[in-house]
């Protein structure tokens, strides 16, 4: 199914036409297609699976009754709508059952207090990304995420000293995202030597922990929340 809202067919053909061709280089059909133009018309589309990020994305992927990607026609960079076509066709492909987004939050993460929930947002969906990542990777399209990547890798300028504890948890969770979509592409040794803004043990850290995903991805994501809750206990 396609879905057009705030968009005319003439409009959203280069989409469809370039989905065409890369749902077919990443094997994925079974999935329906918005394309939207205008933050209130996502906000429309999402309903309860907006989230502060949605709007910052240029593209998005959600289990619905069926794995469902979402394309914002009023992103201006037409490099970085085609990267994040790849990145989310792929989120489809391994990431279209509901149970990938309605995860328990384990018990040492709830330890956090309120922030528990948005902790294990963050950390889910890094995972994901670095399966995407990988995924894309051993296909042979690892540089259809060039465009991302490069916005992956600029910094953010935390002023990681003067956060407040809560703060810093979720700054360093927020992380997560960036450097996990990056490992699997360019490899540690290069995240290591291009995100510099991140503390260097946190870094560290969740390089290590990465390269012990093994599981399917439930698994993957509630072993990584566990294991940042338990980074946590110790000072940066």
């Amino acid at each position: 199914m396609i879905k057009l809202v705030g968009v005319s067919p003439i409009e959203a053909y280069w989409i469809i036409e370039y989905m065409d061709n890369a749902k077919k280089e990443i094997g994925v059909h079974d999935f329906d297609l918005v394309v939207v133009r205008g933050e209130e018309n996502l906000k429309r589309v999402l309903g309860r699976f907006w989230t502060p990020e949605s709007s910052q994305f240029y593209a998005l992927h959600i289990a619905m009754d069926k794995p469902t990607v979402i394309v914002r026609l009023d992103v201006p960079n037409r490099d970085l709508l085609e990267s994040s076509i790849y990145h989310e066709l792929a989120h489809a492909k391994l990431h279209g059952h509901r149970r990938f987004y309605e995860i328990g939050v384990p018990r040492e993460v709830l330890s956090l207090g309120d922030i528990a929930p948005r902790v294990l947002y963050l950390v889910s969906i890094a995972v994901k990304d670095y399966e995407v990542s990988s995924f894309l990777s051993s296909v042979g399209l690892a540089k259809t995420q060039d465009p991302l990547l490069k916005i992956m890798l600029e910094p953010d300028n935390i002023p990681w000293s003067s956060l407040s504890p809560s703060a810093l948890i979720l700054a360093l969770a927020s992380k997560l995202k960036p450097i996990m979509f990056s490992l699997p592409l360019i490899g540690p040794k290069t995240v290591l030597d291009r995100m510099k803004d991140v503390p260097r043990r946190f870094l560290e850290w969740a390089i290590d922990k990465s390269s012990q995903l093994r599981g399917d991805t439930v698994s993957n994501i509630r072993y990584m929340a566990k294991e940042f809750a338990n980074f946590l206990s110790s000072p940066l």
